[in-house]
C-alpha cells in the first residue's frame, strides 16, 4: 500500500444527500450549544467572579458522559439513530426555552445554569454517538476522511457564529434573548433530520441491550492499542490544557476586551478549524495517521504555551485560530481512524467511548484548569499545560512505535 495521500474532488461530497442533512443538522446545533455555552459561562463568571465556579461549569458538562455514554452507544446499535437524534436534539429546544424564561424574570441563578448544562450534557451523550455512527453509511470509505473534515469544518463554522453571536447579544440584547435565538438556531437541525433516509443496518438488530454490550466498544478500544494511544494524547492534552475554559478569564483579566471579545476569542480556533477542513482536502487522505497524531499533539501543546503568555489580543486572536486548525486536523484523523477500524454492529459504541473521552477530558480540564487559575493564574496555568502535553506527546511519539508508524 502506498503512503501517498488519496485525494478526492472537494465537490464530491456535496453529492451526498444524507451527509448534506447531517451537515445542517449539526452545524445549526452546534451553533446554538456554542452560542449557549459562551452565555453559560459569561453569566456564571458574572455572577460570582469566581474562577474554580467557572471551572466547575465545565466539570459538570462532563459528568454525563462517564454516566451515560456507555449506555448512549449502545442504543445507538440497538434503535434507530435517527430517531435517538430527533429526540436529543429536539429536547435541547426545552433547556434553551427554560434559561430564557429564567434570566427573563430575573429568577436565573448559578445552579440553574448547572442543572441545565447537566441534562444538556446529558442529551449530548445520546446524539454524539448516534451521530457519528451514521456517517460511515452517507458515503464511500475512501471518502469518510473528508466527510469528517467537512463535518468538523461545518460544526467549527457554527462555533465560530456561536459565540460571536452570543456575545454581541448579551453586550446588546441581554442573556434572555441570546437564550431564545439559542432555541431558533435548533429548529433547522430538527428538519434536516426528519428528512434523513439512511436505512437500518440489519446487524445492528442482534445486539442486545445488556451490561456485557455496554462495555463492548470499551473492550474493543482497549483492545486496539493505536486507538488507545490516540485517546491517551488527546486526553493528556486536554485534561491539562483545555484553553476555551479560562477564554473567560483571558479575556476579562489578561486582555480586557468585555464580552464581544470573548465572543471574538471563542470563535477564533473555529476559524482556525475551517482552515483545517481545507487542508484535510488539499492533503487527501493521509495514509500515515499516526504520525499526523503525534505531530499535531506536539505542535499545540507549543502553540497554546504561546497563547498563555501573548498580552496582545490581535497575537491571542491568531494563537487561538492556530489551536483551532491544530485540532481540527487531530479530530479528522482520529475520528476517521475509529470509525474505520469498528465494526458496523459496534460503531455506536465504539464511538461512544471516543466521546465519552473527549468530553471527560475536557470537563476535567476545564476544573483542573479553574483550581490552577486560582492559584498561579490563568497564564501559568495554560502555558504549565501546554508544555507538559508537548512533552508527553514526544514521549508516546518516541517510545510506541506503533503508533508513530500506524497507517491506515
Amino acid at each position: 500500500m502506498t503512503d501517498e495521500p488519496v485525494r478526492m474532488p472537494a465537490l464530491a461530497l456535496l453529492a451526498h444527500r444524507e451527509l448534506m442533512l447531517l451537515l445542517v443538522a449539526n452545524s445549526f446545533v452546534t451553533a446554538g450549544s456554542g452560542m449557549r455555552g459562551a452565555v453559560n459561562a459569561f453569566q456564571v463568571y458574572q455572577i460570582t467572579g469566581d474562577a474554580r465556579l467557572l471551572g466547575l461549569t465545565f466539570l459538570i458538562q462532563g459528568l454525563p458522559s462517564l454516566v451515560i455514554g456507555l449506555f448512549g452507544g449502545t442504543l445507538a446499535d440497538v434503535m434507530d439513530r435517527r430517531l435517538l437524534l430527533r429526540f436529543a436534539v429536539g429536547a435541547q429546544i426545552v433547556i434553551a426555552l427554560g434559561l430564557a424564561w429564567l434570566t427573563g424574570t430575573d429568577r436565573i441563578e448559578v445552579w440553574h445554569i448547572y442543572v441545565a448544562t447537566f441534562v444538556g450534557a446529558g442529551l449530548q451523550s445520546l446524539a454524539s454517538p448516534a451521530q457519528q455512527a451514521l456517517v460511515p453509511a452517507t458515503v464511500p470509505g475512501a471518502e469518510l476522511m473528508n466527510a469528517m473534515a467537512l463535518l468538523s469544518a461545518g460544526g467549527q463554522a457554527a462555533m465560530l457564529l456561536g459565540p460571536i453571536l452570543g456575545g454581541a447579544l448579551l453586550d446588546f440584547s441581554g442573556a434572555a434573548i441570546a437564550y431564545l435565538v439559542d432555541a431558533l438556531l435548533i429548529l433547522p437541525a430538527l428538519l434536516a433530520l426528519a428528512l434523513l433516509r439512511i436505512r437500518d443496518e440489519p446487524a445492528r438488530r442482534q445486539v442486545k441491550l445488556n451490561l456485557e454490550s455496554i462495555f463492548e466498544g470499551l473492550v474493543f478500544v482497549f483492545r486496539t492499542r493505536v486507538l488507545l494511544a490516540f485517546l491517551l494524547l488527546d486526553t493528556v492534552t486536554m485534561v491539562i490544557g483545555y484553553y476555551p475554559a479560562m477564554m473567560p478569564v483571558i479575556a476579562k483579566d489578561v486582555l480586557a476586551v468585555g464580552a464581544t471579545g470573548l465572543g471574538a476569542l471563542l470563535a477564533a480556533p473555529a476559524v482556525g478549524a475551517l482552515l483545517g477542513f481545507v487542508g484535510v482536502l488539499l492533503l487527501g487522505n493521509i495514509r500515515r495517521k499516526g504520525a499526523v497524531i503525534v505531530a499535531v499533539s506536539v505542535a499545540h501543546g507549543i502553540v497554546l504555551a504561546a497563547f498563555a503568555w501573548t498580552p496582545w489580543f490581535p497575537a491571542s486572536w491568531l494563537l487561538a485560530a492556530t489551536l483551532g486548525f491544530l485540532d481540527s486536523l487531530s479530530v479528522s484523523v482520529r475520528i476517521t481512524c475509529f470509525q474505520q477500524l469498528a465494526p458496523e454492529a459496534l460503531r455506536g459504541r465504539v464511538m461512544s467511548v471516543l466521546f465519552i473521552a473527549a468530553v471527560s477530558a475536557n470537563a476535567l480540564g476545564g476544573a483542573t484548569l479553574g483550581l490552577a487559575t486560582a492559584w498561579v493564574g490563568p497564564q501559568m496555568a495554560l502555558a504549565a499545560g501546554g508544555l507538559i502535553a508537548a512533552a508527553f506527546s514526544v514521549v508516546v511519539g518516541l517510545s510506541w512505535k506503533s503508533v508513530r508508524t500506524f497507517r491506515l
